[in-house]
Formats: structure tokens, sequence, C-alpha cells
């Protein structure tokens, strides 16, 4: 099993706000509140060869399984991530 995921913050683009509402009918406001600061979220890491190391997690948004991909970022704080996207599990 995996050490624990904490997200303690979560930073989000315009761009990727502005794709999550017009191609996922998703807002990142509902997004931040499945994942930041909530214990026990269940994911798996995938290394992809052009996008890098990141987190899979699994959150529920409104009812749905929905799939949050986020990028490690460096800072001193720790458990920061930058949201990649979010999408409905299909």
């Amino acid at each position: 099993m995996p050490e624990p995921l904490w997200v303690a913050r979560l930073i989000v683009s315009q761009a990727t706000r502005a794709k999550l509402s017009s191609k996922h009918n998703l807002d990142s406001d509902e997004v931040r509140d499945a994942i930041v600061c909530v214990a026990g979220l269940s994911y798996r890491w995938d290394d992809d060869p052009e996008r890098g190391r990141r987190a899979l997690v699994e959150a529920n948004i409104r009812g749905l399984t929905v799939i949050v991909v986020l990028y490690p970022v460096l800072d001193p704080s720790g458990d920061v991530y930058a949201l990649g996207s979010a999408y409905p599990r299909r």
C-alpha cells in the first residue's frame, strides 16, 4: 500500500479551470473541496514519459467518481500539488 497522500495546497491555473468547466463539467472549487486536507485519499502514482510523475486520485464529486491528476510541486512547506486535470471515470 502506498504512503498516504496529503494535499495541503492545490495550485490551479486559469487554463485548467476553463478546461474543467468546458470539457468535463466540473468546477475547480469542487475538485479542491474533494481533495485538499482530506485524509485517506485513494490514489496511485503514474510515471508518464511525456508528462512526468503524477498522482491519479479517485474522488467523489456530485456522486460521480472523478479521477484527479496531480503534479507534485517543489515547495518548502510540502504537500503542494498542481492540478493537471479532473474527469469523471468512465
